[in-house]
């Protein structure tokens, strides 16, 4: 109850930039709730969840307000129990429209190789995008899936030279 509190007066928000909620159990209904909040309503540009419990049905929604949002740049989801599926849903909205992420932070999610090869194709598909930075630290991932994402980058960078892309395993 207490999220969808915080997520209805997130949608009248003209203020507030950062959101702090890590540490928190929110949930995955929770995210839910936060997800559709900052999917068209609000200004938060800083939105930190780390080890809130969201949960890869969590970062379903989170996903998908991040298609929508135009605000924010910094999103910190460390230590959600994300997986696979929830990386991949995350990769999924990177690799269509976001046009204003710049710093995604991953770490500590369970994530594996399915997970990284979805954010390396994510990379790929939005050359042209805003992302400068991706945390992947503290996962599952082996050297395969650490060359995929290094491969990624290192093409992003050959067709934008201008571009600074960093993935920190």
């Amino acid at each position: 109850r207490r999220s969808s509190d915080l997520a209805e007066a997130l949608m009248e928000n003209e203020t507030l930039r950062t959101l702090e909620l890590g540490y928190n159990p929110i949930g995955p209904k929770g995210g839910a709730s936060l997800a559709n909040a900052v999917k068209f309503h609000s200004k938060i540009s800083t939105l930190r969840m780390g080890w809130c419990k969201i949960t890869m049905e969590g970062a379903w929604h989170i996903a998908d307000a991040i298609k929508y949002n135009q605000c924010v740049t910094t999103l910190d989801l460390r230590g959600n129990e994300l997986g696979d599926e929830g990386c991949a849903a995350l990769a999924h909205s990177l690799s269509l429209v976001n046009e204003n992420l710049t710093s995604l932070d991953l770490g500590y999610n369970e994530i594996k190789d399915k997970g990284a090869f979805a954010l390396a194709q994510a990379i790929k598909n939005n050359a042209d995008g805003c992302i400068a930075s991706i945390s992947v630290n503290n996962n599952y991932i082996t050297k395969f899936g650490e060359v995929a994402l290094t491969e990624a980058v290192e093409l992003v960078q050959e067709l934008n030279p201008d571009r600074n892309l960093y993935v920190q395993f």
